[in-house]
């Protein structure tokens, strides 16, 4: 009887240690590797909750971002990134990089045109994954307020869908009546903030698809050094 005894606890011993080793294996993933979640609003759309054809404006699809990725290497430029901004409480945010620290990013006449690091010469940027609505078609929020210069260690982030997204534009603020203008170092996102890189859509089923993330040839070094 004692042995019975003894093997049924050292078999509930066991368990309780293999238990122990995938809670904390899934903490680790959780907390360091991959993480799961949800994207609500239409802000990225048609990259990201395109359902049916329609940018879908509840929660809709889901997604797996990479953390891994940004404790070995700075986020680019044309990342789609997970985040918070101060004051957002839990929120987090999902938007494309579009400056990065030390650039200025101006909005002008609808288009995006960035100025690199030590650099003097305005470039636009092409943004082939923007629809036919959002093609050349962004909008500042206020008046005057349409040139960013992105502090060190900070960036400039922007949805997809421009006519949709409170991004970088506005200070992450919905309503107009706080004014972006006078707190602009509120409009960049500080890189101890960004939780990690889009990698996959796992929902709906039929969307299931790796997560491209853009690149900009105009603003590499080696197109800048030939002008």
């Amino acid at each position: 009887m004692k042995e019975k005894t003894k093997k049924v606890l050292l078999w509930l011993l066991d368990l309780i240690i293999n238990i122990g080793i995938i809670f904390v294996l899934v903490l680790v993933i959780q907390k360091w590797i991959i993480a799961p979640f949800d994207v609500s609003g239409a802000s990225m759309c048609d990259t990201l909750n395109l359902i049916n054809n329609e940018c879908h404006n509840g929660y809709g699809e889901k997604i797996i971002i990479n953390e891994a990725v940004y404790l070995f290497n700075e986020p680019e430029r044309g990342d789609i990134v997970v985040f918070k901004v101060p004051n957002s409480e839990e929120k987090y945010f999902i938007k494309r990089i579009i400056g990065l620290p030390g650039e200025t990013v101006e909005i002008k006449a609808g288009e995006v045109y960035v100025t690199p690091k030590d650099s003097k010469e305005k470039i636009k940027i092409k943004e082939d994954y923007l629809n036919a609505t959002n093609q050349g078609n962004t909008k500042t929020y206020y008046s005057g307020f349409s040139v960013f210069k992105v502090p060190k260690n900070q960036y400039f982030v922007m949805g997809d869908n421009r006519n949709s997204s409170t991004d970088s534009r506005s200070c992450f603020k919905s309503d107009i009546a706080l004014s972006c203008k006078d707190h602009p170092e509120e409009a960049f996102v500080d890189r101890k903030e960004i939780r990690g890189k889009t990698w996959v859509v796992w929902w709906p089923l039929k969307n299931i698809r790796i997560v491209n993330h853009m690149n900009y040839p105009e603003l590499n070094s080696e197109s800048l050094a030939e002008k």
